[in-house]
């Protein structure tokens, strides 16, 4: 993915929101640079069960200053979640908001942009969550690194 002249590669993990990825869902979060939180604006419960992924991210990410993305997806529906509501909960919780649909791909890529802009612009959220002097970069490595055709990596 291209974002103002920036190559950046994306590691996505989808759950879904699934139950069954509850048990898994700590492994996710660890180092994670971004997340992307959807729910169904023809669906309220959905944005009220956000709640309890916020409550995850906060628990297990190890990345103090993750971004966050709320998504209010399905807009080629009937509306019953204004994007009032979805806008107070996205600023209720400090993150970014949008409007998409999967259906018919509007917003999709808006989306991806704004998150991988956002986590571009955020100090410090590059850095290793391990002691500097445990990494150790051969010279392999580093020719590698040289020549890698993405300046970021984002796993979200």
């Amino acid at each position: 993915m291209d974002v103002n002249g920036v190559k950046v590669k994306l590691g996505i993990w989808d759950t879904a929101g699934q139950e069954r990825y509850r048990t898994l869902t700590s492994s996710f979060y660890r180092d994670a640079h971004g997340a992307i939180l959807v729910y169904d604006i023809s669906e309220p419960k959905t944005l009220d069960k956000l709640k309890e992924w916020v409550d995850e991210l906060q628990v297990y990410s190890t990345k103090k200053n993750i971004v966050c993305l709320v998504v209010g997806n399905k807009i080629d529906k009937p509306r019953a979640v204004s994007r009032e509501r979805g806008q107070a909960f996205a600023q209720k919780h400090r993150m970014l908001f949008i409007e998409s649909s999967a259906k018919t791909q509007e917003g999709i890529n808006l989306a991806f942009e704004e998150l991988v802009q956002k986590i571009i612009e955020t100090p410090g959220l590059w850095e290793t969550s391990g002691p500097s002097s445990n990494i150790r970069i051969t010279n392999e490595e580093r020719r590698q690194q040289e020549s890698s055709c993405y300046d970021y990596t984002c796993s979200i």
